[in-house]
């Protein structure tokens, strides 16, 4: 039999379930974690950490199934949309993961508005304004705050790009969520 695994990477829980080709629940798994809180507007976490719970859930899942691994045929990822990971060529994290709601770079919000202006930014990228939180501002903000990472960064990943890198060794971004990164033309992909 087919079976198929799913995979939700939340803001504070993995969640994971295991299905059978006839959509039947097999087996369900979570693991949560806390958020590394500085101030009011920062939010990290080590991406290290994600890592750990897309692997717990996975070991949960097998450990409640007979099955084969090789039964397994597909996996779906859903995460958290705007945490950034900047890495080096080897895929290994510069700093620790700026979590989707961290708002750290209001400046650097504004300073994109300055110059893009909303309209011209929604044109290209469907965003109908211009916020901290998108990893446009956050990667300024590494730009102008810590520069020694900003000079070593290979890629910029999202938390989905970065379990599937860790999963395959490929970087590999998708356009559902790269929509609100401020970086991406949805007119032309």
């Amino acid at each position: 039999m087919v079976y198929l695994l799913g995979i939700d990477a939340g803001t504070t829980a993995f969640k994971a379930v295991l299905f059978d080709q006839n959509g039947k629940e097999i087996a369900t798994a979570a693991y949560e974690y806390e958020l590394n809180y500085h101030g009011a507007d920062r939010v990290e976490l080590d991406a290290e950490k994600y890592w750990e719970a897309c692997k717990t859930v996975i070991r949960i899942i097998l450990s409640k199934w007979p099955g084969q691994v090789a039964d397994i045929k597909a996996l779906a990822i859903a995460s958290q949309g705007e945490t950034l990971i900047p890495v080096d060529r080897a895929g290994r994290p510069l700093r620790q993961a700026i979590v989707w709601l961290d708002n750290r770079a209001g400046h650097e919000a504004g300073t994109l508005k300055g110059e893009f202006g909303v309209d011209h930014a929604f044109k290209i990228t469907g965003q109908p304004d211009i916020v901290p939180t998108w990893p446009a501002a956050k990667i300024l903000w590494i730009r102008e705050n810590e520069p020694v990472v900003f000079k070593k960064v290979h890629q910029y990943l999202l938390l989905e790009d970065y379990l599937i890198f860790r999963l395959t060794h490929e970087f590999v971004a998708e356009g559902s969520l790269l929509s609100s990164t401020l970086m991406f033309n949805i007119q032309h992909g």
